[in-house]
């Protein structure tokens, strides 16, 4: 039985390519627009969803935007309900998703999709797709659901506690939650795009150690800055403006870059697990 978003797919295909295009530019920039009015994104995040969000439902068609959609909306709602002001107190960013967060977040999966239109291996590509979304929503609810955990979590690479919000540490709550969030991708993608259960299993695989990883880069080479009280932080910049010391990390390599890095190692993740 196929989908409904399958059904939907073939309605927007058989659209003229001037008027298919119209129709996404519309849908994606009324959803940016909303976004933008609800505060879940920022003018030059705004600017980058619209974008990619084009791309993805373009080339992914209605089963693609449907689950870039599930992503969006689920991580920006856990982000609102679950946040703390200790965690915010240590992020770099708040939960206005700016142009760096949306592109480290959906550029893989973007270039995953364009890779499955103009590749000889679609089956593979489309797969890494969902695994880059997989990966980007495990993260997201293994950091949201984590800090509801009652003790702090432990680095994954010393195994002491860490305070909630600093990356690289993770606990019990949130690593169960992780494999949840990325099943829960994988079971969007068998409903859409009506893959395999073995493409179901490399997805959510794959989202999950992309996650994995996200901690220890966090852990081991993402820049941390230490306050003035000698706590902690991932900002460079206090509150009153005063620049904090750089603790460990690399400069250049921020919470962004640890995302796009770990997005692109699950889209590699899955391609391999396909493949095979």
């Amino acid at each position: 039985m196929r989908s409904w978003t399958a059904v939907l797919d073939d309605l927007l295909i058989s659209l003229p390519a001037a008027g298919r295009l119209a129709v996404i530019a519309a849908v994606i920039l009324l959803m940016a627009f909303i976004a933008r009015k609800k505060r879940l994104l920022t003018s030059g995040g705004t600017a980058a969803a619209a974008v990619l969000g084009i791309v993805i439902f373009y080339t992914g068609g209605v089963s693609g935007f449907v689950m870039l959609l599930f992503f969006f909306l689920s991580s920006s709602i856990a982000g609102r309900l679950l946040s703390s002001g200790t965690a915010e107190r240590i992020a770099a960013k708040g939960n206005e998703r700016d142009m760096m967060q949306v592109v480290a977040n959906g550029l893989p999966a973007a270039l995953s999709l364009m890779l499955f239109r103009l590749s000889a291996f679609p089956d593979i590509f489309l797969a890494a797709f969902a695994a880059a979304l997989a990966e980007a929503e495990a993260d997201t609810f293994a950091g949201e659901i984590g800090r509801l955990s009652r003790r702090d979590p432990v680095s994954v690479v010393t195994f002491t506690r860490v305070p909630k919000g600093l990356s690289g540490g993770v606990t019990v709550l949130g690593l169960a939650a992780s494999a949840a969030a990325s099943a829960a991708v994988g079971l969007l993608f068998m409903g859409t795009f009506g893959c395999s259960f073995s493409s179901f299993l490399a997805v959510t695989a794959a989202g999950f150690l992309g996650a994995l990883l996200d901690s220890f880069l966090g852990a081991t080479v993402q820049v941390q800055y230490r306050r003035k009280d000698g706590s902690l932080t991932e900002k460079a910049y206090d509150e009153d403006g005063r620049r904090n010391e750089r603790a460990r990390g690399i400069a250049m390599i921020d919470n962004d870059m640890v995302n796009l890095i770990s997005g692109l190692f699950s889209v590699s993740i899955a391609s391999v697990l396909v493949l095979l």
